[in-house]
């Protein structure tokens, strides 16, 4: 009991002492002469000038940090937009330590008004390419560089970005892809070691109405392989067809494995939702010049209309009104050596049950045939024409849209009923 009690005071007073450093170190030590020394190393390591606006502060809350004022990394010459990188603040944690030895040890990095303006040139130059003889990175990445990337994280307790924005543009296309109002939390970053990321951005595109919000809860380790564990995505569409309030989506996979030499992607379990719809299933993957799919997926009943409806497409009015009221579905995903194959295939479209399998050839545009073989129960086509009230063409089954898609196959129907006639064992082909 002596030996814990003066253990405890020992380690008490070497608390005491480092507080106490740390106090002293913030009154005593002049951070700013660190500036110049900060721009140079900046300067040196990208080939770009570095300017670092506003007075170099070292504080004792809620860590002992520098903390800097604005600063600006611009894009390389030659390109249109000067811009690259910028903050308003910067707050670098560094442990009291090694700073006490003299040494300069980053633990945490906190930005806040991060402006990222990722550039891609029509001639395929990037902005974000540095010089090698000014050692930075080369402009292309060496094979298998994700991987060395990983093996040799820095050790760092976290990384905060508050009240950013991330922007790509590609000249050629004339598109430009932005993250608004990202907030970003990774702690901590070290090889070998879970992190814990949190994020939530808006995502919108140039070309597009519509915008998505997320908010991102993962837990991240780095590889290889790169394991991704109890990761949930969620947010809202919003914009252009989509309702006024937005459209809500949410995305989960508990485990998520991903191996950055080989591509090979495998997600046991995956859960999708948009609006009132919830589909399940299960994905792995393997790219190359041969690649390999394989999964599954189901969609629980839902309301074909109304999901269709908060997606902004409206369905045409029916005889039925109750017609695409519900579906659910279950298929296996299989693609291999070009080969893409859907079976087996169920489907349950009010109160038709379609079952069978789908196929699609290796061939190459034209040349692909998609073959299928499919049976219903029962399907019932007078409640899907327009009401009798409205002017309505004669139904007519779409065999020359089948004959378009290079489609083969039969489908099989027990029971139908077309024009009130009520019709046994229809039989229906389609050849390329």
């Amino acid at each position: 009991m002596r030996i814990a009690k003066w253990l405890l005071i020992g380690a008490g007073a070497l608390l005491a002492a480092l507080v106490l450093a740390a106090l002293v170190l913030t009154q005593l030590v002049d951070p700013g002469r660190y500036k110049g020394v900060i721009e140079r190393q900046v300067a040196a390591a990208t080939g770009r000038e570095f300017r670092l606006t506003g007075d170099i502060d070292l504080a004792f809350f809620p860590w002992l940090a520098l903390t800097t004022g604005a600063a600006e990394l611009p894009a390389p010459a030659g390109f249109d937009d000067p811009r690259f990188l910028a903050w308003r603040e910067a707050h670098v944690g560094v442990r009291l330590l090694p700073l006490l030895r003299g040494e300069l040890v980053v633990d945490r990095i906190r930005l806040v008004g991060l402006e990222a303006w990722l550039v891609r040139q029509a001639d395929g130059r990037v902005n974000w390419a540095f010089d090698a003889a000014a050692g930075g990175a080369t402009p292309q990445a060496a094979p298998g560089a994700e991987s060395s990337v990983l093996d040799s994280l820095p050790d760092i307790a976290g990384i905060e970005l508050r009240e950013s924005r991330i922007a790509y543009v590609d000249v050629a296309a004339g598109s430009q892809l932005r993250l608004d109002d990202l907030r970003l939390d990774v702690e901590p970053v070290r090889t070998g070691t879970p992190m814990r990321i949190s994020a939530a951005a808006v995502v919108s595109k140039t070309e597009l109405a519509e915008r998505l919000s997320f908010e991102l809860d993962a837990r991240a380790t780095p590889g290889p392989p790169v394991l991704i564990e109890n990761a949930k995505l969620e947010g809202r569409l919003l914009g252009g067809h989509f309702a006024a309030e937005g459209v809500p989506w949410q995305f989960a996979a508990p485990r998520l494995r991903y191996d950055a030499a080989s591509g090979a992607l495998d997600v046991p379990e995956w859960r999708l939702g948009f609006d009132q719809a919830r589909i399940a299933g299960a994905l792995s993957a393997t790219p190359g010049d041969s690649p390999a799919v394989e999964g599954r997926l189901e969609l629980a009943p839902v309301s074909l209309r109304a999901t269709l409806a908060a997606a902004g497409v409206q369905l045409p009015p029916t005889r039925d009104r109750a017609a695409y009221g519900r579906a659910s579905m279950a298929a296996g995903l299989r693609l291999s050596d070009g080969m893409l194959q859907i079976e087996p295939l169920d489907i349950q479209l009010d109160d038709t049950h379609l079952t069978g399998r789908v196929t699609r050839d290796a061939g190459e545009g034209d040349e692909a045939v998609i073959r299928f073989a499919l049976h219903a129960d029962r399907m019932d086509l007078d409640r899907y024409l327009k009401p009798e009230d409205a002017p309505s063409e004669p139904f007519v089954f779409p065999v020359a849209a089948l004959k378009a898609l290079r489609a083969e196959g039969t489908l099989e129907i027990d029971e139908g009923v077309l024009g009130g006639a009520r019709l046994r064992g229809i039989r229906l082909g389609a050849e390329p």
